[in-house]
């Protein structure tokens, strides 16, 4: 504690505030200082981002920011299926940031019931009214990276399509739309480029009937020529195999079968 002496009732009113400051949006290694006395006031931020609440270290009662919004919500950085939480700027949508998830099995013990109010989660996530800060949601790195992937000036937000040969890294982003049906009708869909090279379509590939190789029939019809490489297990998976099923292809394949 250095050289001053502290009593003991300061200590813990002044870890209470510290609590406060945690759920308000300050970095969870702050140490308690002079400004974090046991008499004073819930602090604003000198700075960092805005706070999105917060909880009188005695009373317990929670304050919120209506100027950011909290999503509890589920990381998909692996297969832990591990919960987050994420904080949301109301008027821009940009992440402010993310943490844990008090309510998830994976980040808490012990976790905090479905049914319970979010102010309770508030409180978790602090010192306050006697909860003594033993639920705290936390996330590991790579949950914690979200943020950095999401403002990853390099993320891909838009389809892109090839722009050059195959393999010299040139591409172009186009809509949504264009991508669709180019995907669907297909044609000479790189004749911009100089490529005379007609590619079949989803519409020409649905194709169950016709043998894909008439000389080889262990091939199986047109249709197998899609192929359905890579998903996960948080739904996109069950999407992507049902799709492939549906489509009469067999050759779909998960994400770690390869």
């Amino acid at each position: 504690m250095g050289s001053k002496n502290i009593d003991r009732r300061t200590f813990v009113e002044a870890m209470g505030a510290l609590g406060a400051l945690t759920v308000a949006g300050a970095t969870l290694g702050t140490q308690p200082t002079a400004a974090v006395a046991a008499e004073s006031a819930f602090p604003a931020p000198a700075k960092g981002k805005p706070v999105e609440a917060s909880v009188d270290p005695k009373t317990g009662e929670v304050a919120v920011n209506e100027d950011v919004v909290v999503r509890y919500s589920g990381c998909v950085g692996c297969y832990c299926s591990c919960g987050n939480r994420v904080k949301l700027d109301r008027e821009t949508g940009s992440v402010l940031g993310v943490g844990g998830n008090p309510y998830n099995p994976a980040d808490a013990y012990p976790f905090l019931d479905f049914e319970a109010p979010l102010t309770e989660a508030y409180q978790s996530l602090s010192y306050a009214n006697g909860k003594g800060n033993l639920l705290r949601g936390t996330v590991c790195g790579r949950g914690n990276g979200t943020l950095d992937g999401y403002t990853q000036p390099d993320r891909i937000t838009a389809p892109l399509k090839r722009a050059g040969k195959r393999g010299e890294g040139k591409w172009k982003a186009i809509g949504w739309d264009q991508l669709i049906k180019e995907v669907t009708e297909g044609g000479k869909l790189f004749a911009d480029i100089g490529e005379d090279r007609d590619i079949m379509g989803f519409k020409a590939l649905h194709d169950t009937e016709t043998p894909l190789n008439p000389d080889e029939p262990s091939l199986g019809p047109v249709s197998n020529q899609l192929v359905m490489l890579g998903s996960r297990s948080d739904g996109r998976g069950n999407f992507s195999s049902r799709f492939a099923s549906t489509f009469g292809t067999i050759n779909a394949y998960g994400h770690a079968s390869s």
